[in-house]
């Protein structure tokens, strides 16, 4: 599965959120994550309908959009759904 995460250097939530996502990275090393700065990539996040930060994109291996969340969430809600679209 691949993560794309859009975040923010002004954004307070991705702030929040920055240490979930390390420690999510060490639990699944398996987990492809890829990260992108709203304002240094607003043509990779139109491509996405990005509107707002934070915003995550769950997909599968074949490019197939799972699941995406937007805002902030905390590190078992985190969890919970990577776990769900793992199993």
């Amino acid at each position: 599965m691949k993560i794309i995460k859009f975040t923010a250097l002004w954004c307070a939530d991705c702030i929040v959120m920055r240490p979930m996502w390390t420690e999510i990275k060490n639990k699944y090393p398996d987990l492809v994550i890829e990260e992108y700065d709203f304002d240094d990539h607003m043509e990779i996040a139109a491509s996405y309908q990005i509107k707002k930060v934070p915003h995550t994109i769950f997909i599968d291996h074949e490019g197939n959009e799972l699941s995406r969340i937007e805002g902030l969430k905390n590190r078992q809600e985190l969890l919970n759904i990577i776990e769900e679209l793992l199993s």
